[in-house]
């Protein structure tokens, strides 16, 4: 392989066969691979600044796929080349990995990216909006301030034991007693720690004011948007779950059938299978967390929420649930239940109702 090319050089003399390019993206440094219609490499390329990389991307032959792995950057630049008219595929990043061979460092990256895009087994992640981004970027900030919220409120929880004072779980239990606590002179907690604790407590309404403005926000965003009022009829679907699903931009076509949708979030028994025995063990957990983690929460919400005298059928369903299975394992089954349902919805410009009283337990309506 010739080395030490110009980037000029390289294209005449190696994008006349090139069919696929990798990029190992970074903030000013990018990795490049190029390989032929049989998996050939026929150059490996670093680029040093982000004025030469946006000069090698304008001179792309369109017929060029262009592979790079989710990250910082991946989505403006898969816009770009979206633009110009050249293929592109995100790849995710996790699963690029599994192909790397080597020592961790831009080369080898790259190279994995060149053999993941082969693997027929991993699906490229959809390429987002500018508004699925801004809306993806109120859900990260909110889960941030919900992250450090609960962090701080355990900080207090852990000094405050150190002296003595047992708080309960729950929000309740540090915004009633937290503040009894530095208000009750008998309490023996010296002055630097009650100094501390209040600072703290402050920090902690704060983080709660900021998490109840964008959670403002996206319920306004909900209800501005036709499909999130839609997922909205589900439920346990509230419009956190909707927007994120919306930011997600899934593309459900990509899914053959509702389980496979519900998978795609870790929401199936993972499998440990060899010849004729099956055997299926806890949840998966592959997927997106985040979304898996909302949407169990809202099943929680739900079961929560069950009368034990209902008639509706539904409802009798999630008590046999709960009896048969336990309370989270109920909750992880409706939130498997609810993603199906989306997904149906997502396909379809219909809503989900409920009908009482009758041998059917929902129906999708137009």
């Amino acid at each position: 392989m010739k080395k030490n090319r110009t980037i000029n050089q390289s294209l005449s003399a190696d994008m006349t066969a090139c069919t696929t390019v990798a990029v190992d993206l970074a903030k000013r440094v990018f990795q490049l691979a190029g390989e032929d219609a049989l998996g050939q490499v026929l150059f490996e390329k670093r680029i040093n600044s982000r004025e030469t990389f946006q000069a090698f991307l304008h001179q792309l032959p369109m017929s060029v796929t262009v592979l790079v792995e989710t990250g910082p950057g991946a989505q403006a630049w898969a816009r770009l080349l979206q633009t110009q008219g050249n293929p592109v595929r995100i790849l995710p990043a996790q699963l690029v990995a599994n192909h790397r061979s080597g020592p961790k460092n831009d080369r080898n990256d790259t190279l994995a990216i060149l053999r993941a895009g082969h693997d027929c087994k991993i699906s490229a992640v959809p390429l987002k909006s500018a508004a699925a981004l801004a809306m993806q970027a109120l859900h990260r900030a909110r889960q941030g301030y919900v992250r450090r919220r609960t962090a701080v409120g355990n900080q207090m929880r852990g000094l405050l034991l150190e002296h003595g004072v047992v708080m309960a779980q729950g929000e309740l239990a540090i915004s009633q007693l937290v503040p009894r606590v530095l208000e009750d002179a008998t309490q023996p907690l010296p002055d630097l720690l009650r100094e501390l604790i209040a600072e703290l407590l402050g920090e902690w309404n704060q983080l709660g004011e900021r998490i109840n403005v964008l959670t403002g926000r996206l319920e306004t965003a909900a209800k501005a948007d036709e499909t999130a009022k839609r997922l909205m009829t589900v439920r346990g679907v509230g419009p956190i779950i909707a927007t994120a699903l919306l930011a997600k931009q899934t593309e459900p076509e990509r899914f053959a059938n509702a389980r496979l949708f519900a998978a795609y979030f870790g929401l199936v028994p993972s499998q440990h299978s060899s010849g004729e025995k099956v055997r299926l063990g806890r949840m998966s957990k592959h997927g997106d967390a985040y979304l898996r983690s909302l949407t169990i929460q809202g099943a929680h919400a739900v079961l929560r929420q069950l009368r034990p005298d209902s008639q509706q059928p539904d409802d009798q369903r999630l008590q046999r649930w709960i009896s048969r299975l336990g309370r989270k394992e109920a909750a992880v089954r409706l939130a498997n239940r609810n993603l199906r349902i989306l997904w149906v919805l997502l396909q379809n410009d219909q809503i989900y109702r409920r009908q009482p009283g009758t041998g059917q337990e929902a129906a999708m309506s137009h």
